[in-house]
């Protein structure tokens, strides 16, 4: 279903009534089918009338004396009196213009039998009458729906299909919670949504904002848009999905999660103030705890105290909250302990990102710690027994397994050999291809070697095994 109404009329009653009553409906949100907006040059009248009639949910018939004597317009009230018919439900809404009971009656008794709207009583008449049936009082989808025109995001009619996927995404949790299967949880950039109430307004305000988001989290994915993403693309896609700015400024901390680049300062945008102050609370917390001599973070630190401020807000802090690299990199890259996955991509992924130029636009400082604190962790290899199951090239996860191997004999070090570096190298070539990096394989591997990230990634499994 396209179109609330369909209209059928005769040519000669448009300009006293049909013209002004289809523009009184568009103002009330209800997508009518009227030949002046619907039909374009060369269409077959017959074929558009036939489209119009099975894509609209109800027909408003304009009984007059000119229609009388017309052949179209029988042909349109056949069609709405077979679908009636056939549907077993009201469809036909008649309005009475410049006519008696008795004529109508003449013409046919069905349709007399019909309560039908009078054209003397007003065209805002008409309407209310007209919307009573299209929209019954109290519906939370129309509730949905006006909000969201509201919000200038236009919706299909209330019975379309789309309505049915969206009121099964407003039963989704978020997910930063331990719920299976994947289609029951909400994905990245998605919000808390408002309570579920009886009330039909709330209920069709939680709809609303579920339409929403589906919007905003569809095109998340499809973009994507992730902590690579550079802070000017990622500030545009936040600013023109509707209702997600203003979503973004209601839970901070979430955002900030999300996009960890925008509490870099310089990178905010519109949520500078917002920020700043998130910080400026966390930072007073921080000085607390450390007054108080809390344990709480310190095998997070460099300095073995508590933590300055929380993770969320340590990229505004000239030293990083005394975090240690690989902490600020796991918070940037991966979010909270249990909050929602922000990136869509491996850690080795994130790792080749760092070291090619594609990531240059975060600042110097930051970059270097954050590449400091992926080389430092060992999350990134890849196959044998991690997440990241590589692909299907023959050495895969060769490398991985070698460090694994190495891990508990003190004496071994690492050799680079002819099978790592193929696997490596295939690994890389992922990554350029899934991030579209403008280096060559080579250049990469290059780099990998040169700054010895997995002879010191073996370094940490042993130290691990050591403590």
């Amino acid at each position: 279903m396209l179109y609330d109404l369909f209209i059928c009329h005769a040519s000669e009653d448009k300009e006293s009534l049909v013209r002004p009553l289809v523009e009184l409906l568009k103002n009330e949100n209800i997508e009518v089918w009227y030949d002046e907006f619907s039909l374009k040059l060369g269409d077959s009248i017959r074929r558009a009338i036939d489209k119009g009639l099975s894509q609209s949910r109800f027909g408003a018939v304009v009984i007059s004396p000119s229609f009388l004597k017309k052949q179209w317009t029988q042909y349109e009230l056949d069609g709405l009196t077979e679908k009636e018919i056939n549907g077993k439900q009201k469809v036909i809404l008649p309005i009475w213009h410049d006519l008696t009971y008795k004529q109508v009656l003449e013409y046919s008794p069905s349709i007399a039998n019909k309560k039908a709207s009078l054209s003397e009583n007003g065209l805002i008449q008409i309407v209310k009458e007209i919307k009573e049936v299209i929209y019954p009082q109290g519906s939370p989808l129309v509730a949905a729906r006006d909000f969201l025109l509201d919000w200038d995001f236009v919706p299909p009619v209330v019975t379309d299909e789309y309505w049915i996927d969206v009121i099964e995404a407003s039963n989704r949790s978020n997910s930063f919670n331990n719920i299976i299967p994947e289609e029951s949880i909400w994905g990245r950039w998605s919000y808390p949504l408002p309570p579920k109430n009886r009330n039909s307004r709330e209920w069709g305000e939680r709809l609303a904002w579920t339409a929403m988001q589906l919007s905003w989290t569809r095109k998340a994915d499809s973009i994507p848009i992730s902590p690579l993403t550079c802070p000017e693309e990622l500030l545009n896609f936040i600013y023109t999905e509707t209702g997600l700015y203003e979503t973004c400024l209601d839970f901070p901390s979430l955002t900030a999660e999300y996009a960890p680049q925008l509490t870099i300062r310089g990178f905010e945008g519109g949520f500078k103030d917002v920020f700043e102050n998130n910080f400026k609370k966390s930072l007073l917390q921080g000085q607390k705890n450390r007054r108080e001599k809390s344990r709480s973070g310190i095998a997070l630190t460099i300095d073995g105290k508590s933590p300055v401020c929380d993770e969320t807000w340590a990229l505004r802090h000239d030293n990083f909250g005394y975090y240690k690299p690989d902490s600020i990199a796991h918070a940037y890259f991966s979010g909270g302990t249990f909050g929602p996955i922000v990136s869509p991509f491996y850690d080795a992924d994130h790792l080749f990102w760092l070291l090619s130029k594609q990531s240059n636009w975060l600042p110097s400082k930051i970059k270097s710690y954050l590449l400091e604190g992926m080389i430092s962790s060992t999350t990134w290899p890849w196959g044998y027994i991690s997440e990241d199951k590589g692909g299907d090239w023959e050495n895969n996860g060769d490398l991985s397994k070698d460090l694994f191997d190495l891990k508990e004999d003190e004496d071994k070090e690492f050799i680079w050999k002819k099978n790592l570096k193929e696997d490596v190298k295939h690994r890389i070539n992922a990554s350029i291809i899934e991030l579209k990096l403008p280096e060559s394989v080579d250049d990469l591997f290059k780099a990998f070697q040169e700054l010895k990230i997995s002879q010191k990634c073996l370094e940490r499994y042993k130290n691990r095994i050591y403590r």
